[in-house]
């Protein structure tokens, strides 16, 4: 899946017949952050779907789990932070492992000029059509990116992302990543949310050379489970800027 290219410039009708295509039946859905209400595409019949992948490797192929299409409770717990956070007018800002780019939005809905990447080309299908139902293509660039190992050729005041330490075969690579496209310049930072289930050890062991970092966490509860989780916040900072 990740080799497939799709031309996002067209009508965001037929962005959305090529997601029928794919997922059957899709339909937005209304995420409120803060004060801001974001309608954000989501695949009606995910249990199907998934049936139908399941039917794939039965042939052999090789599948992806749409993991980047769920809102992630830490999606929600760093987009309300974005919306309190000082931002300089002006900045730019660069979203990694963007999914349906909800953050991205966020940031656009505040006036800020977005790089939204992923490397799934269906999660940029999905962030392009989510953009421009929400008006907001002015202010969004989408762009394939794989942190493991591109360059985008240019540094950002800020770096957002959620959910981006999913394996350790990512941990190292990200580090990189973060130091090649983060500004030099003592304001600029990089906000990251994440489940306190993933630990990361082997990205904030090599981050911790690079930069000074400050965690907090947000309590919240699961609407599904009721379970009561635990999202952590990091804020980093480059080391000397």
């Amino acid at each position: 899946m990740a080799d497939t290219v799709f031309n996002l410039d067209q009508p965001i009708g037929a962005l959305i017949d090529i997601a029928v295509r794919e997922f059957g039946e899709v339909g937005f859905e209304t995420v409120a952050i803060g004060d801001r209400n974001l309608e954000v595409l989501q695949v009606k019949q995910m249990q199907k779907y998934l049936d139908k992948l399941v039917d794939r490797t039965r042939g052999g192929k090789k599948i992806s789990l749409p993991l980047w299409a769920k809102v992630w409770p830490s999606c929600l717990v760093l987009g309300y932070t974005l919306t309190r956070f000082p931002f300089a007018p002006g900045c730019s800002i660069l979203e990694v492992g963007a999914g349906c780019a909800v953050n991205g939005m966020v940031m656009a809905s505040l006036g800020h000029d977005v790089t939204v990447t992923d490397l799934e080309p269906y999660a940029l299908l999905f962030s392009r059509i989510n953009v421009l139902k929400n008006g907001l293509e002015d202010k969004v660039t989408i762009t394939k990116a794989d942190f493991t190992k591109d360059s985008l050729g240019r540094r950002f005041d800020y770096i957002i992302g959620c959910e981006v330490l999913y394996e350790e075969a990512v941990y190292e690579p990200l580090v990189d990543f973060l130091d090649a496209h983060l500004a030099e310049t003592p304001s600029a930072e990089v906000l990251m949310a994440m489940d306190k289930k993933r630990q990361g050890r082997k990205f904030f062991d090599k981050a911790d050379g690079l930069f000074a970092m400050m965690k907090s966490a947000a309590n919240y509860k699961d609407n599904e489970t009721g379970e009561e989780n635990v999202i952590n916040m990091f804020r980093m900072k480059r080391k000397g800027a």
